[in-house]
């Protein structure tokens, strides 16, 4: 860009600093993984749905619009500012928020968020702080365990006693109330928590991993893959072709990190749905292989499971020297960093992608792009109006129980969900005339300036929301617009630059808009899941996982890392067999029960 456009776009936005707007980011783990600035139309299907949404939701959109306004406005009337301790096991960061989500939550509740530290001792935290009495003013639980613990002992406070409070989770996340008054309630029958992501609606457009180099996958022939062995070799040949990144430092294939991890390597969570299969959770023991007719559910270290297969195919990795070899000891962070700086051919997710894909690169045709592995049905997740085992939860002990329920019923508004997805209203998207969303001239502007920081060294992917914990889907319609809450289900303003080279480039390759678009538009290329969420584990069942976890998340790393075939081979046999002593079958036999009974709930929770 010439010096200046620069300095026009530092001027506008050192404007819209002193009005204390700030840039629109995304979370590092929110798993869309758009890698380009684009924003195509959404799907005709998909608007004739929404304005049938918006019809029928009209009179109660407007109700809880005023219900919304006014509880905001109550909390925010005082002018104070508190600030909010929050444990949210989800994130991957800690300490006061800032950059331009945590202005917008203070300027509609007057609040800030302190994250207290979680990462890969998220679970540890969480126990010691409920041994000590007392939880943080908010809580965001991983699963429905974490939960069930809490409200057994008495340490969360109920939405039901606060309704006036929060008539956003009322209005937009019911039927999840209602899940948790019936199922983690003590025979209270009231809800504790709500869930995250709350999904009623496909999303049918936008992009989804896993990711690759694609300039880099084009050049050496774009050869089709139809599973992890055959995408090894292209792997390998891509890394030969692209040995070293513009500031000669050594490339790899693949980066990986081991700080998410539970009772497994965690990466073979995600690469699992890619092939058609589901592993639950981070603290899961078994895996879904679902298919049209019967699922099929066995243990994650069974001969032949997908999660053994992904151990396999990071051990060969390592050994044809396409592994980054910091894999076993990096983060989270490391391994995105080195993605963002053109280290990294591959991800399983959009993990760094799209801070390497700058829109200089995609016009130069350089970049990520989404790919699939040919002839292999890719698994999509079951709408989910009850939401994910991720959940919010007000503490019992909370000091400020009135600002704790503003934001929650901020969070869980359509604006709320709006600005945390997609930045701030009126700097980064607007409603127009038509009285539809649609992104602003300055959100394409900023697109060929990224890496612009506007206040507190925040800049567009680094001032989103630090707590993971996005409440209504992407797809989720707004009644009141008949429009989703994500920017890339919107209709494209005439103002919009077209596509990038790279990303008009991989839609003539693809025949498609964009991933999701290519999968929908031959449903012979998908599965959708049957459920929405996983059993629970009690007691029992979390200390299997547990003990067994320790074993299997060891052991494959040392998988990773044998030094030769016979190594590897003995230490999956004895990981098998220790596995088996501490009763990883008993773990699945109780498992195949609870996911049949699960299958039977997801119609009584269906809306």
């Amino acid at each position: 860009m010439k010096e200046t456009g620069k300095r026009r776009m530092w001027g506008r936005g050192l404007a819209l600093l002193v009005v204390g707007l700030m840039i629109i980011g995304m979370a590092a783990c929110g798993g869309g993984g758009s890698t380009g600035a684009t924003t195509t139309a959404a799907a005709a299907t998909t608007a004739a749905a929404t304005t049938a949404a918006a019809d029928n939701a009209a009179t109660e959109a407007a109700a809880t619009t005023a219900a919304s306004a006014a509880a905001t406005t109550a909390a925010a009337a005082d002018g104070e500012v508190v600030e909010l301790s929050i444990l949210s096991l989800p994130a991957n960061t800690s300490g006061l928020a800032e950059g331009w989500w945590a202005d917008e939550v203070e300027k509609a509740v007057g609040v800030r968020l302190n994250l207290i530290p979680s990462g890969d001792q998220g679970e540890q935290k969480l126990q010691a702080l409920m041994a000590s009495g007392e939880l943080p003013d908010l809580v965001v639980f991983k699963d429905y365990k974490q939960l069930e613990n809490a409200v057994d002992g008495d340490m969360l406070l109920a939405y039901d006693d606060y309704k006036d409070l929060v008539p956003n989770v009322y209005a937009n996340a019911g039927v999840s109330l209602r899940f948790m008054a019936d199922n983690f309630s003590k025979g209270k029958g009231k809800a504790y928590a709500a869930g995250l992501k709350i999904k009623t609606a496909q999303q049918k457009r936008g992009e989804t991993g896993p990711y690759i180099r694609y300039d880099v996958y084009k050049e050496v022939g774009a050869p089709q893959f139809h599973n992890l062995t055959e995408l090894l070799d292209v792997l390998e040949k891509m890394q030969e072709a692209e040995p070293v990144n513009a500031d000669g430092q050594k490339v790899y294939a693949l980066s990986l990190f081991k700080d998410w991890d539970r009772s497994y390597m965690t990466l073979g969570m995600f690469c699992a749905p890619h092939l058609g299969v589901q592993i639950p959770n981070e603290a899961s023991l078994a895996e879904i292989h679902p298919s049209e007719d019967l699922d099929s559910v066995v243990s994650i270290v069974s001969e032949g499971s997908t999660y053994l297969e992904f151990v396999r195919f990071c051990y060969e990795a390592n050994q044809r020297g396409i592994l980054d070899p910091d894999s076993i000891t990096q983060r989270f962070d490391d391994s995105v960093q080195k993605t963002a700086a053109g280290r990294v051919l591959f991800s399983l997710d959009g993990w760094g992608a799209s801070d390497f894909s700058t829109n200089e690169k995609q016009e130069q045709g350089i970049g990520f792009r989404p790919v699939t592995y040919t002839g292999v049905k890719r698994l999509m997740g079951a709408l989910q109006p009850v939401g994910t085992p991720w959940v919010m939860s007000v503490s019992a002990t909370s000091k400020q129980v009135e600002k704790a329920m503003a934001f929650v019923n901020w969070n869980y508004s359509f604006e709320g969900s709006r600005i945390t997805e997609n930045g701030p209203k009126d700097v980064m998207w607007e409603i127009g005339e038509d009285g539809a969303p649609r992104l602003t001239e300055f959100y394409y502007e900023y697109q060929l300036t990224p890496d612009a920081e506007f206040a507190a060294g925040k800049n567009y992917a680094k001032g989103g929301s630090p707590i993971n914990a996005l409440a209504l889907a992407q797809s989720v319609i707004d009644p009141s617009d008949g429009f989703p809450i994500s920017r890339n289900l919107w209709n494209k303003p005439p103002y919009a630059p077209a596509d990038t080279k790279l990303v008009q480039e991989w839609q003539k390759d693809f025949d498609a808009l964009d991933m999701l678009d290519y999968y929908w538009k031959d449903e012979s290329r998908i599965l959708v899941n049957k459920v929405g969420s996983y059993p629970s584990m009690n007691d029992e069942m979390e200390q299997i996982s547990a003990r067994a976890g320790d074993i299997i998340k060891t052991a494959s790393w040392k998988m990773v890392y044998a030094k030769d075939e016979a190594e590897y081979n003995a230490i999956k046999d004895q990981m098998v067999k220790d596995a088996e002593s501490v009763g990883i079958q008993r773990w699945v036999d109780w498992f195949i029960g609870e996911y049949e009974l699960k299958k039977a709930e997801a119609s009584k929770y269906a809306n």
